[in-house]
């Protein structure tokens, strides 16, 4: 596999783009939401294919990580950010509803300061670019491995 790195990101052990340029997302985080550090990291999933959907739920919770929810669409990815308060969205580009996951990843960075890992096929130089705004911790390029998902989680949470 091969995947396109752009400037001021780097391709890690598993093919994932991390960024070098989006902020550590624990380092970003007030010290009231820093405190629970015993919790595992909240997880919000942005993707409208029920089966990858799960698939995504499953892998990230047997790794330990706290799904907080699944949105489908714009509206209820915002909704379940300002509930739950998670600390990073795995981002699908093409979802149900009127705008799509590089606006969702903007306006969630905005509200919420929550980065997003696009997960997505579409990569292409002009997403890409579109999705600058957004500051993204990171892509995968689908199909992608759990091995390779979780990496790029991990790198976004500086965990090792």
């Amino acid at each position: 596999m091969h995947y396109s790195v752009s400037s001021g990101g780097h391709v890690g052990p598993h093919g994932v783009t991390v960024s070098a340029t989006a902020p550590n997302v624990i380092e970003t985080l007030a010290p009231a939401e820093r405190a629970g550090a015993n919790s595992p990291p909240r997880i919000l999933i942005v993707e409208d294919d029920y089966f990858v959907a799960i698939d995504l739920e499953h892998c990230l919770q047997e790794a330990g990580f706290a799904v907080v929810g699944v949105a489908t669409c714009f509206e209820e990815a915002c909704e379940l950010a300002a509930a739950q308060k998670p600390v990073l969205a795995l981002m699908d580009i093409r979802i149900a509803g009127a705008r799509d996951g590089v606006e969702t990843a903007i306006e969630l960075q905005k509200l919420f300061r929550i980065p997003s890992i696009f997960a997505t096929a579409h990569s292409d130089a002009v997403t890409r670019k579109r999705a600058e705004a957004a500051q993204p911790a990171g892509w995968l390029q689908k199909p992608y491995s759990s091995s390779a998902l979780l990496y790029a989680v991990r790198s976004a949470l500086s965990i090792d």
